[in-house]
């Protein structure tokens, strides 16, 4: 396996995958319909965003784990100073949400936080330092500012647009792709977050957070960046639907997210119950070393695997209390199977190398399937 196959996330405990074997993800796996794009485009004064931020019109997104300070206080304050000095900015991205009504960002996240820091905060508005061309306005803050300066921040000219609620969720998704490419881009997690506000979102919120979840991945997957409601989303999504799944992970699990915020509570709370369960028997069976790659009895312990997790959690999730009772009574039979899969030629390359194409994920889930009939029935 190449050093290109298999990279690891900051923390050293998750493995990053190689979904695409080599090949674009710009391939598109479904229809497209340009006519379903409806975007509004509209040039307004900067006052009318300031209003909308002030009015809770706009949902910055505050449990995001990129929070507001990526930008540091003097890359804030530069773009104050742009627009002090009447310099255009780059244009905004938002999405009409059915539910809130609000307005979620698509791209423009850091530059409407610094004008909301500088603008609106009360209690610890932004200082402006740092400044290239206008210093003399070092250390201001924006209740210090004259009245024609203010007049010039409020009346520059901004190019927003907006995709309205009634474009599918899917082409809003793939343009959230196209157009996130500025500044610190959001993550996929991040993106499906943002599109799918409602109970889906805090649902997925809720489960990351449970305790079973976090002690079977020993504490090692990050809420930062929302790698961990990645790892629950993907749980979702293979649980309800692995049957439609055929090959674009990304529009898979943005769909199954979508699903999830039509459901009823008691549906989300018997998804709760089976992922709770699935957690606590990996946990049992496997202790520390749940979802990651095991070559030997004596193998070292690696990263987390993805692909692993999901295709052993969502196996497990799908069995029955008896039959999970029948897989922890077998588990050192368990144990050994797996480590036998490892080796396998076939499943070892569908956990490594194009995980996200759907000759592996079937196959994976297939022979983890397999395995698990075997041994509940020893």
């Amino acid at each position: 396996m190449s050093v290109e196959d298999v990279q690891i996330q900051d923390n050293q405990e998750v493995e990053l995958e190689n979904l695409n074997g080599g090949k674009s993800t710009e391939e598109i796996t479904k229809p497209f319909n340009p006519n379903e794009i409806d975007v509004d485009i509209s040039t307004v004064n900067l006052g009318s965003l300031i209003d909308q931020l002030e009015n809770d019109e706009i949902d910055l997104q505050p449990d995001f784990q990129r929070v507001t300070d990526v930008w540091d206080n003097v890359k804030k304050s530069r773009l104050i100073e742009s627009i002090l000095l009447g310099l255009p900015l780059p244009s905004f991205y938002f999405s009409e949400d059915p539910v809130s009504q609000k307005l979620s960002i698509i791209d423009g996240l850091q530059r409407i936080c610094a004008i909301r820091d500088f603008v609106l905060e009360k209690e610890n508005p932004l200082k402006l330092e740092g400044l290239q061309f206008l210093k003399n306005f070092d250390g201001f803050t924006f209740s210090q500012l004259a009245r024609p300066e203010v007049k010039r921040i409020k009346s520059l000219k901004i190019t927003m647009n907006t995709l309205r609620k009634g474009t599918p969720l899917d082409v809003k998704y793939i343009i959230f792709q196209r157009v996130n490419t500025a500044g610190v881009p959001l993550t996929p997690q991040e993106m499906r977050h943002a599109l799918n506000q409602g109970p889906a979102a805090i649902f997925i919120k809720e489960l990351a957070d449970m305790e079973s979840f976090k002690k079977t991945t020993n504490y090692s997957v990050e809420s930062k960046r929302m790698q961990d409601r990645d790892f629950v989303n993907r749980f979702i999504a293979f649980f309800i639907g692995y049957q439609d799944y055929m090959g674009d992970l990304d529009m898979f699990l943005n769909d199954k997210m979508g699903e999830l915020n039509k459901m009823t509570s008691e549906q989300r709370d018997n998804i709760r119950v089976s992922f709770d369960k699935a957690m606590k028997c990996c946990y049992e069976i496997f202790k520390n070393d749940a979802f990651r790659k095991k070559y030997s009895v004596t193998d070292k312990r690696k990263p987390i695997s993805k692909s692993v997790y999901d295709t052993l959690s969502v196996n497990i999730a799908w069995l029955s209390d008896e039959e999970q009772l029948m897989l922890l009574k077998n588990a050192e039979a368990f144990k050994t199977g797996m480590i036998r899969l490892f080796n396998d030629e076939r499943f070892n390359f569908s956990i490594s190398t194009g995980t996200g194409q759907k000759y592996n994920v079937d196959l994976r889930f297939m022979m983890v399937k397999s395995l698990i009939k075997e041994i509940i029935s020893l």
